[in-house]
């Protein structure tokens, strides 16, 4: 497989099957790449795009023809990215998508494109973007209407597909009925179920895998130059998602995962006045979203001390594994099965508004109950 594949983190399969479609002549007139967010559904798109208009006509695209250069830029003639925009004011039906926008907003625009160039893995972001607009979808039909660079094909991609208003899904909807020639859409979505039926069934639907954790542990080495220690924890973290694990890099995952083996300390202690304030400071943060994710990391823990336990091996760092060993020689018969779903049952709970102390007294004398045995 060429290097230019090589931008996609993992997606083995899905390389394999594109390929092979372009390789045969088998390229469809649309396709709907879904699958969870981050994992690289846009990334393949721009890649797939890159390999079809590649001057070398090869079965890999070069990388290094006028057409595969432009594609680094995102500045292809013939390769357009469709997004959410703000409704420019006093934008009528015939205006382009960026005609009426604010010389700061198309400098925002073209800064987020620019984002997008540097790493195709960047979700585009546009303030007062709400949703992708009528106009931005008409625009495939005037493009279509001009000549092509370089006798190339013509690729629209239409990022977060399902964000696309009840108009624009329509005229979508019209222009996959007629497809035009020498012209492909490619529709991303993590949300398959909130586009229209019709639309679905017209295009060649490819499922794309979450991402595992090696994949995810070597890409953020080699890309975000991350220590192997730090990666190893972000990618147990990021649930197959290279987007979650980017996000998961600005925190301080060693010292929240220190956090987490001290509360179960505090639970398995018959000490039961620094567990009630352990408790009581983590409900007072009153953000929920920061105690999902102080959940997740114990959950990774008791994850990592399970396997160990079956196992007798584990890829963690050197103090992470001192401490997972010295855990499983104290309690021996610990139900980390048991103390691993009382965690996701907790972990569900905060995401449906229930009263954050209950959920953490709760997860404390469950998680005692199963672990002190």
């Amino acid at each position: 497989m060429h290097m230019s594949w090589n931008n996609v983190i993992g997606q083995n399969r899905t390389k394999q099957l594109l390929q092979n479609s372009f390789s045969k002549g088998h390229v469809a007139h649309a396709y709907l790449f879904h699958g969870d967010e981050g994992i690289g559904k846009d990334a393949m798109a721009i890649e797939f795009a890159r390999l079809i208009n590649c001057k070398k006509k090869g079965i890999d695209a070069c990388g290094e023809c006028e057409s595969c250069r432009k594609v680094d830029t995102l500045q292809h003639p013939d390769i357009h990215l469709i997004f959410k925009l703000p409704v420019g004011r006093g934008e009528g039906k015939d205006d382009g998508p960026l005609d009426k926008l604010s010389d700061e907003q198309i400098k925002e625009v073209r800064d987020q494109i620019a984002l997008k160039a540097a790493d195709i893995y960047h979700h585009i972001t546009v303030s007062k973007a709400n949703f992708i607009k009528i106009n931005s979808i008409r625009e495939i039909r005037r493009a279509v209407s001009m000549s092509s660079y370089d006798n190339g094909k013509k690729v629209f991609i239409v990022v977060d597909a399902e964000d696309m208003n009840p108009e624009a899904s329509n005229s979508l909807l019209k222009t996959l009925e007629e497809p035009p020639p020498n012209t492909i859409l490619i529709l991303t979505t993590a949300r398959k179920s909130m586009l229209l039926s019709t639309i679905i069934s017209r295009c060649q639907s490819v499922q794309f895998d979450l991402l595992d954790e090696q994949e995810l542990c070597d890409a953020l080495i080699r890309r975000e130059n991350v220590d192997r220690e730090q990666a190893q924890i972000v990618s147990r973290l990021a649930q197959g998602s290279y987007a979650k694990a980017k996000k998961l890099l600005s925190r301080n995952l060693l010292q929240e995962q220190k956090d987490a083996v001290d509360f179960l300390r505090l639970v398995l202690s018959p000490h039961k006045a620094n567990l009630i304030s352990a408790v009581d400071r983590l409900a007072s943060t009153r953000d929920r979203t920061l105690v999902e994710e102080w959940l997740k990391v114990l959950q990774s823990w008791i994850r990592d001390a399970l396997v160990l336990k079956e196992t007798g091996e584990s890829s963690a760092q050197e103090l992470h594994h001192a401490d997972l060993k010295n855990f499983l020689d104290r309690f021996p018969r610990a139900d980390l099965l048991g103390a691993l779903q009382t965690v996701e049952r907790q972990i569900a709970l905060v995401g449906k508004n229930v009263y954050l102390p209950l959920i953490l007294t709760t997860l404390s004398i469950d998680l005692k109950r199963h672990l002190s045995r």
